[in-house]
Parts: structure tokens; C-alpha cells; sequence
């Protein structure tokens, strides 16, 4: 029976154990991320220790610390994770569909989903009680804003230039549409609305009455889209 060289036994165990170690903080922090997110959308963000987060997580408070440098930084990261997430979910399920008005209803039917699935990022706007039609602050969520709107004015103008649409200011279109479909959410929300699709439908025909367009359901048999 062949010798077992030693180094290269020690090299394995080393690999394991960092694969072990990077496990380990990999659980930690989604155990964090999650418990954060859920004591934010509870207590808001002044309301919130980092105590709430550590028992919320069931792990130690020097646990957290060792995860995450702090309160502001923990918050800041959910809400840029969310924010990108749906600002891709949104893209994605636009790009799927054919014709602006299918992408109009699939990008709000993906908003309108996302924000249901996460239903506590959704709490932690909700109490925020930032004006959906202003621009928020910090850098990041700023330029995320700014990326959403430039899709829907783009999706707009195309519109306009299809004759889909009736003619108008595509950058305050944009701001308007947005708006509409946080504020459709929100009211549902508010209502303990538990399915997100029949809030997409609604939410979609307040987008094409605004825009001058007729949903689907509004147009005759023969009316192209």
C-alpha cells in the first residue's frame, strides 16, 4: 500500500477547510441579509439595532460585526441588491416580449411581482415615506432611478414613434409611469392585496389610459398591437 505524502494530505485539508469557511460566511450572510431586512421593514431603520438583527439571525452580535461593518452599510446593501435585481428583472422581461405594449405590460407585470416576493423590501420603502415621483438620494439609488427612467422613456418614444402611443414629453411620461405603478402597489399593499397579478392588470391600464393607448382588452378583434 502506497505511502500517503503528507504535504499533499495537509493541501487538501487546507482546501477543504477554506471551502468550509467560505461556506460558513456565505450562510452568515444570508442568515444576516434576510433578519436585517425583515427587522428594517418591522421597525425601520432608526428602530433597528444591530442586537434585533443578531437575535433576529439567531447568531452572536460579534457574528454580525464580523459580516457586516454596520448598520448603515447592511442597509445600504439591501437596498442596492433589491434595487438592481429589479431594475434587471424588469429588462429582462421587457426584452422577452414583442411590441411596446407587450413590453409595457411585462415590464409593470414584473414590478409588480417582484415587489410582491419582497414584500419586506417593499415595507422599508412603504415606511421611508419618500414621494414615489421624487429622486432619491445617494449616488447608487440615484443612478438606478435615472437607468429606470431612461428605459421607459425609451419604450415611450418607440411607442410615440410607432403611433402607439399619443404624442408627448417622453422624460415626464416616464416619471408619471413610474409612479403610477408605485402607487398601484402601495394602495394594494395597503388593502392587503395578497396576488400580484390582477394589481399588474390594473396597473397596466392606468399606464395606457395615461399614455393615449388602449390596453388589449380595449381594442377591437382587429386592431394590431
Amino acid at each position: 500500500m502506497a505511502k500517503k505524502d503528507p504535504e499533499k494530505t495537509t493541501s487538501q485539508k487546507s482546501v477543504r477547510g477554506r471551502r468550509l469557511e467560505d461556506a460558513r460566511a456565505r450562510m452568515y450572510e444570508a442568515l444576516i441579509f434576510e433578519a436585517a431586512e425583515s427587522a428594517f421593514a418591522d421597525r425601520g431603520f432608526n428602530g433597528t439595532t444591530m442586537q434585533q438583527i443578531a437575535s433576529e439571525a439567531g447568531v452572536s452580535l460579534k457574528t454580525v460585526y464580523g459580516t457586516y461593518p454596520g448598520k448603515r452599510e447592511l442597509f445600504d446593501l439591501i437596498m442596492h441588491q433589491r434595487g438592481h435585481a429589479l431594475h434587471q428583472h424588469m429588462r429582462e422581461a421587457a426584452a422577452s416580449a414583442n411590441g411596446v405594449l407587450a413590453q409595457l405590460r411585462s415590464m409593470t407585470s414584473a414590478f409588480v411581482e417582484y415587489l410582491f416576493e419582497h414584500r419586506d423590501w417593499l415595507e422599508i420603502h412603504l415606511r421611508s415615506q419618500i414621494a414615489w415621483s421624487m429622486k432619491p438620494t445617494g449616488d447608487d439609488a440615484a443612478d438606478l432611478w435615472r437607468k429606470g427612467l431612461e428605459d421607459l422613456k425609451a419604450l415611450i418614444e418607440a411607442g410615440m414613434e410607432a403611433g402607439v402611443f399619443e404624442a408627448g414629453d417622453s422624460s415626464e411620461l416616464a416619471v408619471l409611469l413610474t409612479t403610477v405603478m408605485k402607487v398601484e402597489v402601495t394602495t394594494a399593499a395597503d388593502r392587503g392585496e395578497r396576488e400580484a397579478e390582477p394589481v399588474a392588470d390594473r396597473a397596466f391600464l392606468y399606464l395606457t389610459r395615461l399614455l393615449g393607448a388602449a390596453a388589449p382588452s380595449e381594442r377591437g378583434a382587429g386592431d394590431e398591437m
